[in-house]
């Protein structure tokens, strides 16, 4: 790690590493007064290619060239102040480490577990309060922090591959050092250091390193379009456009003149749009508690590329879940994304859009033929609208209306993806941190089974928020009852639901439901590759089937509450293709018929074509 002396009082990045694609290096440096030093580095093979001065002459910003190749593992950069040395720091190159399944993006094949690490096991009770951090430990403040950390992950490891997930993403583990509220990790207040509450920069490290040997991937949440009112920089701002609407801090008018984004996404192509309306968007504080950054900033753009391609680098991980996606300059988030996938083209980066229309979802997927031009380049988008069409037509059954039953409804709606380029690599699914829980919107477990089996066996790549195979309930309306502890996770715990005998018998049913699709979708390459043919729902009986290669799977989906239905698979010849029996997954049994088949009423069955 770097070395700071004297009046430096940070240095970021505090490393980096040797044979990079990109060889430019920004080094931003924070001292009293330190742009009126003048910098040099005598290593020859290191040039000093550009020298920045922002409006605070407490920030350097130094550009190094580090494309020869033969680098030093360490250097010395001097600052200078009329002829005479003030300063001097020693930073180190580092060798870029290859392991096994570094930076290897998730994909189709993988089922996302998402975790809030505060909420979900305390490993480590002597770093609950820790001397510097604003908020104590509060288990009993439901908005408070209740001392989950990465230790009480790694703790149950197990329980993940168990389970049969193969990601986890956890809620953003950077430092949020704030009063309150920090609990949830969206307001950054160090970009560079892990939340010290959870753990350590060398303890993520090890996490990431502890999954890929059980084979598990690991999604990192970032944030580029705010931080936490607490973050270091808004003590001293390097520049005067740093933020957006700068002057609510810089003239102390944040509470009396506060300029709040609209959360209308939709205002970045909306060709009606009005300059107001999307500057709101782009422009307006999240909340007033998350300053919004203004990406327009050549050097702030520089860092905030290079910060995440530091923590890939440095971690490991195999993904990016990039929160508030639309709410950034669109110019910044395509040069972001572009830069990540050319430094790590075999990474995967899914960038959240938190709307119910699937045209505003598609705008902002990669490679999406827009109006304007715009290509975000991601992979992959969140797609929501799923969310709440999947939320919408599994809560309800036995329509009279043959022309819009719920499962028309839902196939209808899938038919929207041509508009993307790769619908097959969208992120789905029925529930997470920000939207109602599925339990507390279906009410009954059968109905959240069908849906699950819908989540798991449909295009795309399937999350699975943390508690869903417990029957987790939760709202919107109140973040903390979406974001509750998981039972077992602190000492004294009455129970621990992360064994059999610690769940009741209707959390074990849950669990063990979706623990046989997991373990069963792990290795079903159909599922993973496989083309989705769908048929229009009869008798609110949703059948489509997944196919790759020479292997067939068909699904079947009874929506109705209380008809079991009788359907004849001769109206889906062109994918039976003459198969005559075949393997019910969920019931692990034999069909030696696939003629005619009867589905109970709200459930799904899963067939393997023999």
């Amino acid at each position: 790690m770097s070395t700071p002396c004297n009046a430096i009082e940070k240095i970021e990045p505090p490393f980096w590493w040797k044979g990079m694609k990109n060889s430019s290096l920004q080094i931003m440096i924070y001292g009293r007064n330190i742009a009126n030093t003048t910098p040099s580095i005598a290593e020859s093979n290191v040039l000093l290619s550009k020298i920045e001065k922002l409006d605070n002459p407490n920030y350097l910003l130094l550009y190094l060239d580090l494309s020869h190749h033969r680098l030093p593992d360490t250097f010395r950069i001097s600052f200078s102040k009329n002829g005479k040395q003030v300063d001097q720091i020693e930073y180190h190159l580092k060798d870029r480490q290859e392991e096994q399944c570094k930076n290897v993006g998730f994909n189709t094949s993988d089922v996302v577990y998402l975790i809030m690490p505060d909420r979900f096991s305390n490993g480590d009770p002597s770093i609950d309060n820790v001397d510097g951090m604003k908020e104590k430990v509060n288990r009993n403040a439901p908005f408070g922090r209740h001392g989950g950390d990465l230790k009480g992950i790694i703790n149950h490891l197990d329980y993940f591959v168990d389970l049969g997930v193969t990601a986890l993403w956890l809620n953003p583990i950077q430092e949020n050092n704030a009063q309150k509220y920090s609990y949830h990790g969206y307001g950054i207040t160090d970009f560079y250091k892990v939340e010290p509450r959870l753990g350590t920069n060398q303890g993520y490290k090890s996490f990431v390193s502890l999954c890929h040997q059980l084979g598990l991937k690991v999604i990192m949440d970032l944030v580029f379009n705010h931080i936490g009112i607490d973050h270091w920089w808004m003590s001293d701002l390097p520049s005067s456009d740093w933020l957006n609407h700068q002057y609510y801090w810089d003239e102390g008018q944040k509470d009396s003149s506060f300029f709040g984004t609209n959360y209308q996404v939709t205002k970045q192509h909306d060709p009606y749009t009005s300059e107001e309306d999307f500057k709101a968007n782009v422009e307006g504080w999240f909340t007033k508690d998350m300053p919004d950054l203004n990406q327009n900033n050549p050097f702030l753009a520089d860092y905030l590329i290079q910060n995440s391609i530091w923590w890939i680098e440095f971690s490991g991980i195999n993904g990016i879940r990039m929160d508030t996606f639309g709410y950034a300059f669109k110019a910044f988030t395509s040069t972001w994304t572009k830069a990540i996938l050319e430094e790590y083209p075999n990474f995967n980066i899914v960038g959240e859009v938190l709307v119910r229309e699937t045209p505003v979802v598609a705008y902002f997927a990669g490679g999406a033929k827009n109006f304007d031009g715009y290509d975000s380049s991601l992979p992959s988008v969140t797609d929501m609208p799923l969310t709440f069409m999947a939320n919408e037509s599994f809560a309800k059954g036995d329509s009279k209306s043959e022309w819009d039953t719920p499962m028309r409804r839902l196939a209808n709606h899938l038919a929207q993806d041509h508009l993307f380029k790769n619908p097959y690599n969208l992120m789905t699914c029925l529930d997470n941190h920000d939207v109602n829980r599925v339990m507390s919107n279906l009410k009954d477990p059968k109905r959240v089974q069908l849906a699950l089996t819908f989540l798991l066996t449909t295009r795309g790549i399937p999350q699975i928020y943390y508690g869903t195979e417990l029957l987790f309930e939760g709202l919107e309306s109140d973040h903390s009852s979406l974001r509750l502890d998981f039972p077992g996770g602190w000492e004294g715990d009455k129970r621990s639901a992360f064994t059999k005998e610690g769940r009741t018998k209707s959390e074990e049913e849950m669990f063990s439901y979706i623990k046989r699709i997991l373990h069963w979708r792990k290795t079903c390459q159909v599922i993973h590759n496989g083309r989705l043919v769908h048929f229009i729902p009869e008798n609110d009986v949703y059948v489509y089937f997944r196919a790759f290669n020479d292997d067939t799977v068909m699904v079947l989906l009874n929506n109705n509450e209380t008809k079991s239905i009788t359907v004849s698979t001769a109206n889906f010849n062109s994918m039976i293709k003459g198969a005559k029996k075949g393997y019910e997954v969920i019931s692990d049994r034999n069909i030696d018929d696939l003629s005619i088949l009867t589905i109970q009423p709200k459930t799904g069955m899963i067939i393997e074509l023999k």
